[in-house]
């Protein structure tokens, strides 16, 4: 694979993110692509009065892949029947910023999946103490402590606004 890899998005139907991205790997290969996965988040749900960690998409619709071809990518991805596109416009295949691929490269991790943080709220301030979020508290616009979740702006794919697993522990 050529040495300048790119993260480009893959455009699927709702709901086949998982088998889309698996689709699209077997499809393309390893000797194209270095990622391709839709990116996750843990929350905490409650269903039938038990609080459990579920794992749901951050972005539905949308696979994240890394390559360093996107042509031959494009090509390849030609053969598939499937309904799945590289977000462009014409021929021009449109690659993620740096700022864009660091946060879907470093925030989800190895696994791809944003894991739960745990902060509390001091004299109005969130400080997050483990997860994810911890460092990245200016990330977040709201907070649903209700719900255990957070709301992050973050500007990609035209979804400005994004949910995150966020535990309050505590407020003073």
């Amino acid at each position: 694979m050529p040495a300048s890899v790119g993260w480009h998005v893959l455009q699927v139907v709702p709901g086949q993110e998982q088998s889309m991205a698996e689709r699209a790997a077997s499809l393309v290969g390893p000797e194209l692509l270095s990622a391709c996965f839709p990116l996750r988040y843990e929350l905490l749900k409650k269903q039938q009065g038990t609080w459990r960690l579920v794992t749901e998409v951050m972005f539905p619709g949308y696979v994240f892949l890394a390559t360093g071809d996107i042509d031959a990518v494009r090509e390849r991805l030609k053969l598939s029947t499937s309904f799945a596109r590289l977000l462009g416009a014409g021929d021009a295949i449109f690659s993620l910023t740096p700022e864009e691929s660091a946060f879907v490269s470093e925030f989800g991790g190895a696994g791809h999946v944003v894991g739960m943080s745990e902060g509390v709220i001091e004299d109005g301030r969130t400080v997050v103490r483990s997860g994810p979020l911890r460092g990245r508290e200016d990330l977040i616009r709201k907070i649903d402590r209700h719900k255990r979740v957070a709301y992050l702006d973050v500007g990609l794919l035209d979804q400005v606004r994004v949910r995150v697993g966020l535990e309050i522990t505590r407020k003073t």
